[in-house]
């Protein structure tokens, strides 16, 4: 079994494997949830939410790489804030973590939680939260595994216009 090396985002070096994980990241969730747009005409404006949300909450692009190559990669902020009054408690935010398929169920996100935890404890947080999608079943059980529980959830409803009929 190959190492899984965890380490920090290089621009000049990880660009377009970031780049090419986000793309396929985005596409693994429109599979799951078809509203959501492709992969490749969302990653300019996702890499650039990610990097702005590094900067703002003192987080940090982590790269995933096995026998040199880019096998997933996550992100986190060690300091966001509650999202509303009645949680006000700052906490650490996975934003994402990704493995490529031909690298699952070899320990690379377990690697890349590890170290997006000890990122987080070293810059202070408390607690690490993340969202993942409902039919996203194996991610779910990987969470657990890591000792998440639920805490929130969003439910969603499309108000797609159809047509109105007599009696409706």
């Amino acid at each position: 079994m190959t190492e899984t090396l965890i380490r920090r985002f290089d621009l000049a070096r990880d660009a377009e494997a970031l780049r090419a994980c986000i793309i396929d990241q985005q596409d693994v969730h429109r599979s799951m949830e078809p509203s959501w747009p492709s992969g490749e005409s969302v990653v300019a404006d996702y890499q650039a939410h990610l990097e702005t949300a590094c900067a703002v909450h003192d987080g940090c692009i982590l790269m995933a790489e096995c026998a040199g190559q880019a096998a997933g990669f996550a992100c986190i902020a060690a300091s966001t804030p509650g999202e509303s009054p009645d949680d006000p408690a700052p906490c650490a935010w996975i934003y994402d973590i990704f493995v490529k398929p031909d690298y699952r169920r070899r320990g690379v996100a377990s690697a890349l939680m590890a170290e997006a935890e000890r990122f987080a404890r070293t810059h202070g947080a408390h607690t690490l939260r993340l969202g993942v999608q409902a039919r996203n079943e194996h991610a779910r059980a990987f969470y657990a595994s890591c000792g998440f529980r639920d805490y929130a959830c969003v439910l969603t409803k499309s108000l797609e216009l159809r047509s109105e009929r007599p009696g409706d």
